[in-house]
């Protein structure tokens, strides 16, 4: 996939699915091996018109320090813009 940037290439690795509930990936470079951190979209039914969704970043296992201080720039926030981007797609 290209990036929001469009300027870098990346590889995700589905490490968890289940249809309609749950995806996880680990970002990579192109034939690199994955630097641990983890993104996760879960998916929880309320009822019929609406859907709990729960958009976690893990990267309690990146190896990367050159990654870090990216990765602690991922805020609460900018993963709910993630979601109200992916409400407006589904709307």
């Amino acid at each position: 996939m290209a990036l929001a940037q469009g300027h870098q290439i990346r590889e995700n690795h589905i490490v968890e699915f289940a249809e309609g509930r749950r995806i996880a990936w680990l970002p990579s470079e192109p034939g690199m091996e994955p630097p641990g951190h983890l993104w996760r979209w879960e998916l929880e039914p309320i009822d019929e018109g609406r859907t709990r969704v729960t958009h976690t970043y893990d990267w309690t296992k990146l190896t990367d320090e050159n990654r870090f201080a990216r990765a602690r720039a991922t805020t609460s926030d900018s993963l709910r813009a993630s979601i109200d981007r992916l409400a407006a797609l589904a709307e």
